[in-house]
């Protein structure tokens, strides 16, 4: 069940092995907010992605996201915003508690309005629509290591 979900517990694990890579520590109120945005974002793009497969996954007895959450497009629509706003909320926290100046915010919540217009013009049932979306992923990923990278080099000329 839920296969978005094992994919991103395990493929942004990354994220805590960078931290622990990099400062020899865990600082767990800046990386456990990072590491579940990566998870939200995953299940995000994923089932967007997952619509294409819909049929297979009913075929095999897989329990995708894009299947355990309905046929109701808006009802779909309304979860993975819920994930998506998550996933913002959980950049937000991280840049905040990384004392990442206001840039960082800026830049995150741009990425979460790309999320946002991924998810509006989704056509669930369109494959070729659905594969443009979960590619523009790279714009989404672009923003926030942008807005990471832009939060800590002007962190210094806003003081918290």
């Amino acid at each position: 069940d839920w296969p978005q979900l094992v994919l991103g517990l395990t493929f942004n694990w990354g994220a805590w092995m960078g931290w622990a890579a990099t400062y020899g520590s865990m600082d767990y109120s800046i990386i456990a907010p990072l590491y579940l945005s990566g998870v939200t974002w995953t299940i995000v793009y994923d089932t967007i992605y997952a619509n294409q497969d819909k049929k297979d996954d009913a075929a095999l007895g897989l329990k995708s996201t894009a299947l355990t959450f309905g046929e109701d497009v808006q009802q779909h629509k309304l979860l993975l915003h819920g994930f998506a706003g998550f996933t913002w909320s959980q950049w937000m926290l991280a840049g905040y508690m990384a004392q990442l100046s206001p840039l960082h915010a800026i830049g995150v919540t741009g990425a979460y309005a790309h999320l946002v217009w991924q998810i509006q013009t989704a056509d669930l049932d369109d494959p070729h629509n659905l594969a443009k979306r979960f590619r523009s992923n790279t714009i989404t990923g672009g923003l926030v290591f942008s807005s990471i990278m832009l939060g800590n080099i002007t962190s210094p000329m806003f003081p918290l």
